[in-house]
């Protein structure tokens, strides 16, 4: 039977994995063919969508993977306390958190979290389910009042963000690699 530490570091390996995985293709695939689009108007509702999807599944996939890794290394004996766990929640912290603040610094702190809790879902406990929700509303805008630079200036920006997540994410990835590896016997 498998060691509950060594199911916790890979439960935590796996999620780095994935969100590396995520963070990749965002900014291989999905942002560069959102500039096929036909309009700046689609474009532009489809790359908040993606902004706001990758934030919320990406920080997900973080917060699982520092809960698996700081309890492998809270319940770990002395003996078997590897710092690479902790290195990995500091690389994984700094790729989610850390880029997403610095990529959305002009917010400010208070209303950089608010978005943060926003996207994240959290909100969802404290709303009633009979009003109606600022999702379910379709805006619609004038093509006129989009502009087709800045949509593309925001898409440029959102890729970055996303490659800076992935190597950070894939450096953390590496580690527990390596680490999952040194530990077996």
């Amino acid at each position: 039977m498998a060691c509950p530490i060594t199911v916790t570091k890979f439960v935590g390996t796996v999620s780095l994995g994935i969100l590396t995985g995520l963070s990749y293709s965002a900014s291989a695939v999905t942002i560069p063919s959102l500039n096929l689009l036909p309009t700046s108007a689609n474009a532009l509702r489809s790359l908040n969508e993606v902004k706001r999807l990758n934030r919320k599944h990406g920080l997900r996939l973080t917060n699982i993977a520092n809960t698996c890794l700081v309890f492998a290394y809270s319940v770990s004996p002395k003996h078997r306390k590897h710092p690479y766990l902790i290195w990995m929640c500091v690389a994984s912290i700094v790729g989610s958190y850390g880029m997403d603040f610095w990529f959305h610094r002009e917010l400010g702190l208070k209303a950089w979290a608010q978005s943060l809790i926003q996207d994240s879902g959290c909100m969802s406990f404290s709303r009633k389910n009979g009003a109606k929700k600022d999702e379910d509303l379709v805006v619609v805008e004038a093509e006129e009042s989009v502009n087709g630079e800045s949509v593309r200036e925001e898409m440029a920006r959102e890729r970055r963000l996303q490659c800076a997540r992935a190597v950070c994410s894939g450096i953390a990835l590496a580690m527990g690699i390596v680490g999952l590896w040194g530990d077996r016997k």
